[in-house]
């Protein structure tokens, strides 16, 4: 494994880091390919950032329940961390973007790209420092209800959103 690589995610996250960058990658694309409503929840629908999201989000959700099906963890932990993880691989991506476009002034494709990697990277580089950081957790419905929240704001803002620069198409 390439040393950067090794540094940041360890080796059994490299099934998660390849799935999730292949599903964002097809993510993106799906909804131009399919025109579906339904596929319009969970891909993006236009080059805002906010839409973006989607590419790191469900993938990783997905994962994360596929992975937790095979493993059983303790459910509260598991999904706690993870949903922590995302919120910060998300702000990732927001900050990034916001940050190379306000130097440069304009977005490219291969700094997409490089961003939704690091993104994912640091999705799961942040699990075990964020079980380290907050060794209480809430309760399996708290979490489970700030998972579906952040579904439902996606599926919302997907269908009415905010005039803000968030949601705005760069396209």
């Amino acid at each position: 494994m390439p040393h950067m690589l090794s540094k940041y995610i360890s080796r059994k996250d490299l099934p998660a880091f390849a799935f999730i960058a292949a599903a964002g990658t097809l993510n993106h694309f799906l909804y131009q390919w399919t025109g579906s409503a339904f596929v319009a929840f969970f891909c993006p629908v236009n080059e805002s950032v906010w839409e973006h999201l989607k590419l790191l989000f469900f993938p990783f959700l997905f994962y994360s329940l596929w992975n937790y099906m095979c493993k059983k963890p303790n459910a509260a932990s598991y999904f706690f961390y993870r949903f922590l993880a995302v919120l910060c691989g998300m702000l990732c991506i927001i900050t990034f973007f916001y940050t190379y476009t306000g130097i440069i002034g304009r977005n490219f494709l291969i700094l997409d790209i490089i961003t939704f990697l690091l993104a994912i990277m640091a999705t799961l580089h942040f699990i075990p420092h964020l079980a380290r950081a907050f060794p209480s957790i809430p309760s399996l419905t708290a979490t489970y209800t700030a998972w579906m929240s952040v579904v439902l704001c996606f599926f919302m803002f997907t269908c009415f959103p905010p005039e803000i620069p968030l949601f705005i198409s760069y396209a």
